[in-house]
């Protein structure tokens, strides 16, 4: 309640949580001493007569979070406050294909960079997550993708950092899902339903549903990017059909280098579309509507109030947009779209990281587990 603002003071948390004073009391002396929260200034708005209302506030200075976005041609790692708030930043291309202990040990590489740019040491992290571009079974936290990122399948990514990050929790979670989190938690905080549709190299989606992350039973929810929409090219999973066959970036890339253009990434392709390149404005345009023609569904079965777009290709902004708004309203129900809106993701580049960070903190201020650190003392 102190961390969402909701009650600041004494009576206001007794009011709100419905528990006694004293018990209120003794919390706040705990979560004081563990220095979760600290005194705020002033009252909380009121102009009240003699002494004001002692004020509590979030400490979200109180640790910091390791948070790593790995995408299937890029990594960007930054050191957080317990809010999510990027302290520094750092990242580069990888080569995914090249397995894990090569591209962890660059992450690992730019966690050190970081913490020493922001002046925090590694025993003030108090958790990492990584957001990663393949499904994470919820029950293992491990990467289940034996015939995209095989190197990657089952692999032990907590352990890798168990050494060096001894007792620190590592979270580990689809990139799409936390770019979802941290776009509703940061951008949209009244909005309980929202999708968001990560657009790069690769293609994906993540849920926000009453407030809440959905990832299903078994943590493969939003895998749209291979969901069949017919055609005959053969996806890089090795179905036939999928919709990352026309809409991904690495797809959109294969096709312009038969056109003769010189494009190998996203931002060969987001470049070339700036330049009013008519074959690239065509392809994204196309793959806006290949997109969107699966959010339509996604309309119609959720109703979600806001579908934002992150991702590398949606540097492209309207050209890529156009075309899934253009989808989205011809292929759903007036009512679901009536005030529905499509939009760029505002939180950008950053989404992935954020909304990892927001993950990891939100696991460390659990109820449950502030009342297992309060125990030890």
């Amino acid at each position: 309640m102190i961390r969402n603002k909701r009650a600041r003071t004494r009576s206001e948390l007794v009011r709100a949580s419905g528990m006694a004073r004293a018990t209120v009391e003794n919390r706040l002396t705990g979560l004081l001493e563990a220095g979760y929260i600290v005194y705020g200034a002033g009252s909380p708005g009121s102009a009240s007569v003699g002494r004001p209302a002692e004020v509590f506030e979030f400490n979200h200075r109180s640790g910091t979070v390791l948070a790593a976005d790995l995408g299937l041609d890029h990594c960007r790692v930054a050191v957080t406050d317990l809010d999510a708030g990027i302290l520094a930043s750092a990242g580069g291309p990888v080569d995914m294909d090249s397995g894990p202990e090569h591209v962890l040990r660059e992450v690992d590489e730019h966690f050190t960079a970081v913490l020493e740019r922001s002046g925090k040491a590694a025993a003030e992290v108090r958790a990492i997550a990584l957001a990663l571009p393949g499904l994470v079974e919820a029950a293992t936290g491990r990467i289940n993708s034996p015939t995209m990122m095989g190197k990657w399948h089952a692999y032990d990514l907590r352990g890798f950092f168990a050494e060096r990050f001894a007792k620190v929790p590592v979270h580990l979670e689809n990139r799409a899902h936390v770019m979802a989190l941290g776009e509703q938690r940061k951008q949209w905080p009244d909005t309980p339903d929202l999708l968001m549709v990560d657009a790069g190299m690769s293609i994906g989606s993540g849920l926000v549903l009453d407030g809440r992350l959905f990832r299903g039973s078994l943590g493969a929810a939003g895998d749209i990017g291979h969901l069949s929409r017919g055609g005959s090219r053969v996806c890089r999973c090795g179905s036939v059909g999928c919709l990352e066959t026309e809409a991904a970036g690495w797809a959109i890339a294969r096709d312009l280098r038969s056109m003769d253009r010189e494009a190998r990434t996203a931002a060969d392709i987001v470049a070339l579309t700036r330049e009013g390149d008519p074959d690239a404005v065509g392809l994204v345009r196309q793959a806006g509507r290949a997109i969107g023609s699966v959010v339509a569904d996604l309309v119609g079965v959720l109703n979600p109030s806001v579908v934002t777009v992150g991702g590398a290709l949606a540097e492209a902004r309207e050209t890529l947009l156009a075309g899934i708004r253009e989808a989205v309203y011809a292929g759903s129900h007036p009512l679901a779209t009536r005030d529905l809106q499509i939009t760029h993701s505002l939180l950008g580049g950053d989404a992935g990281l954020v909304g990892a960070a927001t993950l990891a903190s939100e696991q460390l201020l659990a109820p449950e587990a502030i009342d297992a650190q309060l125990s030890k003392g």
